[in-house]
């Protein structure tokens, strides 16, 4: 991989635990802090033969029965989450073999009208758009200037519609994750590989603001008309889509 756009460095890690059967619990960047369940010398032992675990054997140089281990030294931390993020680069060829991840190629990517992703890929240039402009008329009694706040405290992922020719899925992508400045707009203007693990399945009606604002099942006062001054427009699929977890996206190697 050339270029890692996003990587979702917890859910890898878990991964990682499952696959090679690995003991530690947690990274805590802030604190430099490494937990692991039970032993360390064990955890550090479990899958000695992947980066992963030698990485953080070397760093520490495990031989104690205790269950923290601590540096203020970032260089390791780092360390460990770049390994972690070549052991998952690594391992997505067998999680793939044995579709337990897929890698989506030549996918376009684009928002689902009137979602929560919309609105957030819309709501950072809500503050140039003129007062008297159509949308922000329609919008007039709502608190904009602060969606974008308040949408990222009420909900981590967000999910863009991914589709090449007559395939289309649903990618749901943590918004913390993204790397070196990316976000959310700027993957409809990319051509990257998109890793991802099955959770689920949706419509894309679904994904509205009406839709998930009803949360018992009824129609919401709130239509997403109403919040983003326009109908909900034809495209639409009725059908359930597949919905996957994006683990990695990124630009890969070219080949000849």
């Amino acid at each position: 991989m050339q270029k890692v756009i996003y990587f979702d460095e917890g859910s890898a890690t878990d991964i990682l635990q499952i696959e090679y059967g690995g003991e530690l619990i947690s990274v805590d960047e802030k604190h430099g802090t490494i937990h692991f369940g039970g032993k360390i010398e064990a955890s550090a032992e479990v899958g000695a033969g992947t980066n992963f675990f030698t990485a953080i054997k070397a760093a520490f140089s495990v031989k104690s029965s205790v269950d923290t281990a601590s540096t203020s030294d970032s260089l390791v931390t780092k360390t460990i989450s770049n390994t972690i993020l070549a052991d998952f680069h690594k391992l997505s060829r067998k999680l793939k073999e044995e579709q337990k991840l897929h890698i989506f190629e030549d996918f376009h990517i684009r928002p689902i009208k009137n979602s929560f992703a919309f609105i957030k890929m819309i709501t950072p240039y809500m503050k140039i758009i003129k007062e008297d402009s159509p949308l922000m008329v329609e919008m007039q009694d709502f608190d904009i200037h602060n969606f974008d706040e308040i949408l990222e405290n009420a909900k981590g992922y967000y999910e863009l519609l991914a589709y090449k020719g007559d395939i289309k899925v649903i990618l749901r992508f943590n918004i913390n994750t993204f790397k070196n400045a990316y976000s959310l707009m700027d993957l409809p203007k990319m051509k990257l590989h998109y890793y991802g693990i099955e959770v689920g399945e949706a419509k894309e009606i679904d994904l509205s603001v009406e839709s998930e604002m009803d949360v018992d099942g009824q129609t919401a006062r709130l239509s997403a008309s109403e919040v983003l001054g326009n109908d909900d427009g034809p495209g639409q699929d009725s059908s359930y889509l597949k919905v996957y977890d994006v683990i990695l996206a990124g630009v890969e190697v070219k080949s000849n």
